[in-house]
């Protein structure tokens, strides 16, 4: 019996086609293709030799298209899932591979790329077109630059203000913080605001997260 690839879209049209490409590309010799138009009847198609599932999520919620994921692959662990969509979001791409999923399709994926992705899925592979590395890449990049900038400002902090933000941290309130420093309320809830500024950061519960997580406190 051969493997099974289950294909699915909101349009028939496309289903067609996408069984045409396969075909064209060798596919049909080792695999079966199971069509649906509906996301209800997906998990009712899974079976044993279901292999490759390729998802169309266009016009599905993030949350609707996760809980699609989890059903599936609480019913086939093995299933090796292909998503198509126009929502490139870099978190919620995250979220889908945290599901399971085995492949990332943008919109600018043309005939070659999908061959490729549907390939690489088989052989056990993840596959991420150039479209989408590319927005990981700039991600994690500027999250890296983000996070240089912030660390670097902790060196534009005054000798009082790092006096306030390890007091901060260590849980005293503004009062308490003033007393031990011999200054006035007003003048820690200037530095405070000063030091928020600095670190850019919008409130003492990520202020305080933030110079945690940077080393900046003892």
């Amino acid at each position: 019996m051969k493997t099974e690839i289950i294909l699915f879209d909101n349009h028939c049209l496309y289903l067609e086609a996408m069984g045409c490409l396969l075909d064209k590309n060798g596919f049909g010799e080792k695999y079966s293709y199971t069509i649906t138009t509906e996301a209800d009847e997906l998990e009712n198609l899974i079976k044993e030799e279901s292999q490759i599932a390729v998802l169309n999520i266009f016009g599905f919620s993030t949350n609707d298209a996760l809980a699609i994921i989890e059903k599936l692959m609480a019913l086939n662990a093995q299933l090796k899932i292909i998503i198509l969509s126009a929502n490139i979001d870099v978190k919620n791409i995250k979220k889908f591979f945290d599901r399971g999923i085995k492949s990332f399709l943008s919109r600018s994926t043309d005939t070659a790329e999908f061959v490729l992705a549907l390939n690489e899925v088989i052989a056990g592979r993840i596959f991420l077109n150039e479209e989408i590395k590319n927005i990981l890449y700039n991600f994690i990049c500027n999250l890296e630059d983000s996070n240089e900038k912030k660390i670097g400002t902790f060196e534009e902090l005054t000798v009082r203000e790092r006096e306030v933000l390890d007091l901060i941290c260590e849980g005293f309130r503004t009062k308490e913080i003033a007393d031990k420093l011999f200054i006035s309320t007003h003048t820690v809830e200037t530095h405070r605001r000063k030091i928020m500024f600095k670190l850019d950061v919008r409130n003492s519960s990520m202020l305080v997260k933030f110079a945690v997580d940077n080393h900046l406190v003892n």
